[in-house]
């Protein structure tokens, strides 16, 4: 019986540990979920329109499904360097600020030709790619954290460790 017991233990403390370094992606997941969609209805509405544009929100999709798959692989395989999840935050970073400068110029058109080119679109965009930069940044930041062991999870996992072992 005290086998039994030392042996779901043993299984309990690897599942907490294996479930404590998934979670340090957490802000990963959130976020790659949070931009499959917003690229998704973008990629739709380009679609309504018939726009050659729809290239960088499908591109973009298929960069969050790629990072996504990435994601669930770390349950069994935990590794620090996500290559697809940097590739995409990467892309993403270079996209919003691209998009940040061509709601300013004629290219408005080109990426949203489903909206009239009024001062509350230009607001509302303008708050929609500012919060995505933002987001972007503190995933691309997070990710090199963690890349470097130096993110406070890590930090808890360590302290974990040594309580149970």
């Amino acid at each position: 019986m005290d086998s039994q017991l030392e042996s779901q233990l043993k299984t309990h403390k690897k599942v907490s540990l294996t479930n404590l370094y998934f979670n340090r992606f957490l802000a990963v997941r959130y976020t790659t979920a949070f931009f499959l969609f917003l690229n998704l209805y973008w990629a739709v509405f380009l679609m309504g329109s018939l726009s050659i544009a729809i290239v960088l929100p499908l591109l973009l999709i298929l960069f969050a499904t790629l990072t996504s798959f990435e994601q669930i692989k770390l349950y069994r395989n935990h590794q620090n360097h996500l290559r697809y999840a940097s590739l995409f935050y990467r892309i993403m970073l270079i996209s919003v600020i691209m998009l940040i400068i061509s709601i300013y110029t004629p290219l408005f058109h080109f990426f949203f030709p489903f909206l009239k080119y009024s001062q509350e679109a230009l607001n509302v965009l303008l708050g929609i790619l500012a919060a995505s930069l933002v987001f972007t940044i503190f995933i691309l930041l997070k990710l090199k954290k963690i890349e470097r062991n130096e993110d406070k999870h890590f930090k808890r996992i360590q302290a974990y460790q040594e309580i149970i072992n």
